[in-house]
């Protein structure tokens, strides 16, 4: 599912094992192709529009890494995986005002790879100081970085074991990809020659696939060989070399239905309908800014609604805070593919450019984004974001029973997306606008399916769909499998509604008795503490939930309030001993409610990269107030993933419903009515 580059945005540059040069870096050959030149719109922005929750621009990035360089505590040839804005205190940023003078201050995170030690500093940008800098606790593992992209595939490709297992399978090791995994959960203590593996090592691993000269080696597995690599030490530690099966020569070409081509569709628009300053959008009544956040991707920040001039808070930030992604083999080569693609790589690090009249129409705004390297430069990422607005079908309509007169409304849709290229799948994370006052979040999935060679229909059948049989190189046949794996979603959104002081209830639908046996009702149940706020759907009874404010009251006396409905959901089917199920442990419910505290932004936790179990979400849900609080959702989306054979090559987007936020007695009347 991952990598040999971090540049998700040059899909054209590929990597074999053996023709990558061990003194060139893919980072620098990516950058040889690469529009550097770009600047991102946070960095051209007028000083009017700037603000304090802007990302950091290319000299806060370069100055922020040189004062933690120059610090006595930072090893020299420390490598600086992420380096981001310290977002300012929720108060300032809600009392700032254009004009104002706000804080600008950086985290940068150093690691010292050979000693296996995270460093973790604050620096103010504006007085160039570095306010604290703090040596993190032992075998705190950061995501993945760029120079381990490059440092790892010589150390594979030209080990004797590994080339023996490729021979072995008639696969000349030089036809390879080499496909880069964070460590997951098997862990290691004796490397293959016997010696112990320190407590805490980093670990990657490397997976094998058939390139050979072939578009798409995701199509080609190369089963039942898994490398296993100390990055510390920057050494082979294991090879599995266990199932043979053959390997399959698919050449990549389709399936020879023909069929006329489609004509072009083109969106047509004189003049947007939303307003830019900045990274801030107003439109219909909306008002919200976004930044790509180098782990989150996507983020929406300070939604609120405005009328006559009257800004209503909805929610403060709303992002996606991992997506954990466990496979259904029960094998030693396949129990540790739990991936945390937020936590372990990074949304935004691999943002993908979109493209107008595939990604988005053609009336589409693109927005490039700025993000720090691991040496102290940055990159531009260009067309990560884009925004557009698109017809929604039919907002409204009634007919005057008296006269037959029609009056209708069509919906327009405000739409803000990025996608994130995360190895074999490539994700949409798409936030909807609506005129209604809601806000729909969908998550679309599409790529490849991560394939298995197997042996027997049967064999690829237990756990999954086999999807294709092919030409082996010996001129049999090969089969691929793709096996079950689930993928889960979580979103933090932290509320607002007509100000900080909320509280929520549970809204249940329940028959009631009655002698003409019609009657069913709602019942509100205040949910007031984060114990009792661990839920689950219940179709059964249409369970949707309701954000109020504490001190805004409607025109009909109401506290004004948000509607909470989710989406498309799923169950974790892994044991729940299940280390990775343990270290998710979000998506035992696929709702909790917590009160808000700065620094509880991932439910995974700050490090989930090798990280412990009871990190995140459950650490933060205790048994705290949830009456009268600033209050936290953390949704959780699911697809229960069961590949089949239309699915490959290529997967058609799976697109989810993630959740729906919608009005509830906030507006005085529909507030599409204008």
């Amino acid at each position: 599912m991952r990598h040999v580059i971090l540049l998700a945005s040059l899909s054209c540059l590929t990597v074999n094992a053996a023709s990558l040069p061990t003194a060139v870096s893919p980072r620098i050959t990516a950058i040889q192709g690469f529009a550097v030149e770009l600047s991102s719109s946070t960095e051209n922005v007028a000083d009017a529009c700037a603000h304090p929750l802007d990302p950091l621009n290319r000299i806060e990035i370069e100055r922020a890494v040189s004062l933690v360089k120059t610090h006595p505590g930072t090893p020299a040839g420390a490598f600086f995986p992420n380096v981001v804005l310290n977002e300012p205190p929720k108060t300032e940023v809600l009392a700032f005002k254009p004009g104002d003078t706000y804080r600008r201050e950086a985290i940068v995170e150093a690691y010292d790879r050979a000693n296996n030690q995270l460093y973790r500093a604050l620096v103010d940008l504006q007085a160039k100081q570095i306010l604290t800098f703090d040596k993190l606790p032992p075998a705190t593992q950061p995501a993945t970085f760029l120079d381990e992209y490059s440092t790892i595939l010589p150390i594979v490709s030209e080990d004797a074991q590994w080339r023996a297992a490729m021979t072995k399978r008639g696969v000349n090791p030089d036809d390879v990809y080499l496909d880069v995994w964070a460590g997951g959960d098997l862990e290691i203590s004796v490397d293959r020659d016997g010696k112990a593996v320190p407590e805490g090592t980093r670990i990657m691993r490397v997976l094998s696939f058939l390139r050979g000269g072939k578009p798409h080696p995701y199509d080609r597995p190369i089963e039942g060989v898994v490398v296993a690599v100390d990055m510390n030490r920057l050494k082979v530690l294991q090879v599995t070399d266990t199932v043979i099966a053959p390997v399959s020569q698919y050449n990549g070409k389709s399936n020879n239905i023909e069929r006329e081509p489609l004509q072009p569709l083109q969106v047509v628009q004189k003049q947007p309908g939303y307003k830019l300053c900045g990274q801030e959008v107003s439109w219909q009544g909306w008002r919200f800014r976004f930044a790509l956040h180098p782990r989150d991707g996507l983020v929406l920040y300070t939604l609120q609604h405005e009328n006559k001039g009257v800004l209503r808070p909805v929610a403060h930030r709303l992002s996606l805070t991992e997506i954990y992604v466990p496979y259904g083999v029960p094998d030693l080569n396949w129990v540790w593919r739990t991936a945390f693609d937020v936590g372990e790589y990074g949304m935004g690090r691999y943002a993908n450019p979109l493209s107008p009249t595939s990604d988005v129409p053609n009336n589409a705004a693109f927005f490039n984004a700025r993000i720090a390297d691991d040496v102290g430069g940055s990159f531009v990422y260009p067309n990560a974001v884009a925004l557009y607005e698109r017809n929604g079908g039919l907002l409204w309509k009634r007919v005057d029973p008296s006269s037959a007169a029609q009056d209708r409304r069509e919906a327009r849709q405000l739409v803000i997306t990025a996608n994130s290229w995360i190895g074999n799948y490539i994700y949409s994370l798409t936030y909807i606008f609506h005129m209604s006052g809601e806000l729909e979040v969908r998550v679309d999935a599409t790529g490849t399916t991560l394939n298995q060679g197997v042996n027997s229909v049967a064999e690829g059948s237990q756990h999954g769909h086999v999807v294709d049989v092919a030409k082996s190189a010996d001129g049999g046949k090969a089969l691929v499998a793709a096996p079950n794996h689930q993928h889960f979603f979580n979103f933090r959104i932290d509320m607002d509604v007509d100000g900080v002081t909320n509280q929520i209830s549970e809204s249940n639908v329940n028959p009631q008795a009655s002698a003409l046996g019609n009657a069913f009702a709602a019942v509100e149940t205040p949910l007031t503490s984060e114990g009792n706020a661990k839920r689950d759907i219940n179709i059964d009874k249409a369970r949707s939930w309701k954000i109020f404010s504490s001190d805004a009251k409607n025109a009909l006396g109401m506290p004004t309030g948000y509607s909470l409905y989710l989406g498309d959901t799923a169950v974790p089917y892994s044991s729940s001993n299940f280390p990775a199920r343990q270290r998710g442990g979000f998506v035992e419910h696929p709702l909790w409610v917590t009160q808000y505290y700065p620094n509880e932004l991932y439910a995974t936790g700050e490090y989930p990269n090798q990280g412990k179990v009871g990190e995140g979400l459950p650490s933060y849900s205790t048994n705290e107030s949830l009456v009268d609080q600033d209050l936290v959702l953390w949704v959780t989306a699911g697809l229960t993933h069961i590949p089949d054979v239309e699915q490959y090559p290529v997967m058609n987007t799976e697109s989810l419903l993630a959740f729906r936020l919608l009005p509830y007695g906030f507006f005085r009347h529909n507030p599409a009515l204008d």
